[in-house]
């Protein structure tokens, strides 16, 4: 997915667009400012500017915003087009897309009550992976 023309182009965020771009799984704002640190020459990326840059990106829908149960981070990842659903590991992060959709397969606007009109919906399922898991299995053994 390129950078988005709508969107003015700063150092800050194309760092952060390549960087959430390049991941498999979400990211934390920190995590984002370590990855654009390493490797570099000069500093990377404030941690504020990463903020800023992500903060862009959710205004213009081009980047989804997940907060997790008992953390005080928000993870980040590009949004995809098309319909998707996501079980996010508490613990590596990982997300793995889901089969279907429990709303159904409605592509058209459902109003829900005369006052409110659903225009989309994003499905998150929190848990652990199965890798995780095992893990957590073999230090309950100990």
């Amino acid at each position: 997915m390129s950078f988005p023309d709508f969107l003015r182009k700063t150092k800050s965020r194309l760092k952060v667009w390549e960087i959430l771009s390049d991941s498999k799984t979400p990211l934390t704002a920190r995590q984002i400012a370590q990855k654009a640190a390493d490797g570099e020459k000069e500093k990377g990326v404030w941690l504020s500017s990463v903020y800023r840059a992500l903060e862009a990106f959710e205004k213009a829908q081009v980047v989804n915003r997940t907060l997790l149960k008992d953390s005080p981070e928000a993870l980040y990842s590009l949004s995809e087009t098309g319909h998707h659903h996501y079980a996010i590991c508490m613990n590596c992060k990982s997300r793995t897309e889901l089969e279907g959709c429990p709303f159904g397969e409605h592509d058209h606007l459902h109003t829900v009550d005369e006052d409110f009109m659903v225009v989309g919906h994003v499905v998150e399922v929190f848990g652990y992976c199965k890798d995780c898991r095992k893990k957590m299995q073999k230090n309950e053994k100990k």
